[in-house]
């Protein structure tokens, strides 16, 4: 069989109804792209499954825990065909021609390796998606109560590139993992997700960190817009489970990637 154009992969847990609505707005969302649809549905209880097991238009996997994001997306690349590699979070909803313009992207720039998409809230208000490498003490500054001194000052306005023209694709250290699009070759050339990171503490830095340590380049492709319902949880609640552990998988990867706290993309 012919490789398609794209495999769509999406790791899910208990988020049946968002799932269902980002699924349904594939195929306006592909324009035409051929693909096959990956979901990974991760122990969930809230009856994603039987309607995972009805739907003809995708391949669902069923773990019995919710063995974390990286594992499952490691399930998603092993069985994956597409000249483009489309990860998107459960949460989001692909706006009409965004995958076919991030696949198409990449086919026009043979040395960006990784294209991200205009991230927006259910409102249409702007996500800051596109980001330079994270400083060492990032989640201290974002999170109660030390975000009331440091959200806005230059330290965090420079990561999160507030003065960047949010309008103009360029090269960026990284995109946000809510929707990142990898060229086939070079995914699979990197050898799957870090399973150290379990989930949300860094895995999408680290994979558009070990993209341009492949060679490529990273960038940033507003024309291409996705609605992102982001939730902020670890950031709400600083001492839950999910955000001790969201801090003990980013300093993992800060250690790992120690070389690339210079930044990576250059002026733009």
């Amino acid at each position: 069989m012919n490789a398609p154009d794209v495999t769509v992969g999406v790791v899910s847990w208990n988020a049946r109804d968002q799932l269902l609505a980002c699924l349904d707005a594939l195929p306006a969302a592909l324009a035409g792209l051929s693909a096959e649809i990956v979901v990974v549905d991760n122990g969930s209880t809230d009856g994603s499954w039987p309607l995972l097991e009805r739907r003809r238009d995708v391949e669902a996997i069923h773990n019995e825990r919710n063995v974390g994001l990286t594992p499952g997306r490691n399930q998603i690349l092993a069985r994956s065909r597409g000249r483009a590699l489309l990860m998107l979070d459960s949460d989001t909803r692909p706006l009409p021609g965004s995958i076919r313009t991030l696949v198409e992207y990449l086919d026009a720039h043979p040395r960006v390796g990784l294209a991200g998409a205009l991230l927006l809230g259910p409102d249409g208000s702007l996500q800051l998606s596109c980001r330079t490498f994270p400083p060492l003490l990032l989640p201290f500054m974002r999170r109660p109560p030390l975000s009331a001194i440091f959200e806005h000052r230059r330290t965090v306005n420079m990561h999160l590139m507030r003065d960047y023209d949010h309008a103009r694709p360029r090269a960026v250290d990284w995109v946000m993992g809510a929707c990142q699009c990898t060229r086939g070759d070079v995914a699979r050339r990197l050898g799957g997700y870090d399973e150290r990171i379990f989930s949300h503490g860094g895995e999408d830095t680290d994979w558009c960190v070990r993209t341009w340590k492949a060679g490529y380049e990273v960038h940033y492709v507003p024309d291409a817009q996705v609605i992102h319902d982001y939730g902020h949880f670890t950031r709400r609640n600083p001492l839950s489970k999910q955000a001790v552990r969201g801090l003990v998988d980013y300093f993992y990867m800060q250690a790992k990637h120690r070389h690339a706290r210079g930044g990576l993309a250059g002026p733009g």
